[in-house]
This record gives C-alpha cells, structure tokens and sequence, in this order.
C-alpha cells in the first residue's frame, strides 16, 4: 500500500490519471444521486396529485406515515436480497471450491 501511494506521490503522470479517475467515479455517484432525487420527487408529486385527485386530505403527517411504510418495504426487501445474496455466493463458493479440490485430489474408487 505504501509502495502505491509513494509511487502516486512521486510521478506526477500517475497522480494526474489517479485524479482524472477520482473525477470520473465522482461524478457517477453524483449523476446517479440526482437520479434518485429526480425519482423521489417525481413519485412525490404524483402520490399528492393521487390524493388531491381522490378527495383525500395531503398532511404531514400522512405524508410521514407513508415514507415510514416506504421505508420499512424498502428495508425488509434489503435484508430478503441480502439472503439471498449470500445464499447464492455460499453455494458458488461451495460449487467453485468441490471443483478445484476434485482437480486437485481425484476420488479414489
């Protein structure tokens, strides 16, 4: 780790590339941050259009009651990936390591 950052530091031309990437990441996390705001909104403003539109009353607090239960979907939904995530990789990493240890020791019949 050392060795990279003294090899950054020193050579001005890997400095610039490692800057120029740094540049290119963050702006994807920014595009992709003002996506998700541009979402946000859009979906706000159609939920108080369906409630102006249904005769039912745009509070606070039902505004809150429903970005908690978005919040609660959205965690519970989270957590089931996250499950099977781990699920998938553990079979993978079973199924990758029984085949290279099969190379490796041939079964003896």
């Amino acid at each position: 780790m050392d060795q990279s950052i003294e090899m950054l530091v020193s050579n001005p031309v890997y400095m610039a590339v490692a800057v120029v990437l740094a540049i290119i990441i963050l702006l994807g996390v920014i595009k992709k941050l003002i996506k998700l705001v541009l979402v946000v909104s859009a979906i706000l403003v159609l939920w108080v259009a369906y409630m102006i539109w249904t005769e039912q009353k745009v509070t606070v607090e039902s505004f809150k009651e429903g970005v908690q239960s978005g919040v609660e979907t959205a965690k519970e939904k989270a957590s089931e990936f996250s499950e099977k995530a781990k699920e998938t990789v553990a079979k993978k990493v079973e199924e990758k390591t029984e085949e290279k240890l099969d190379k490796i020791l041939p079964k003896k019949d």
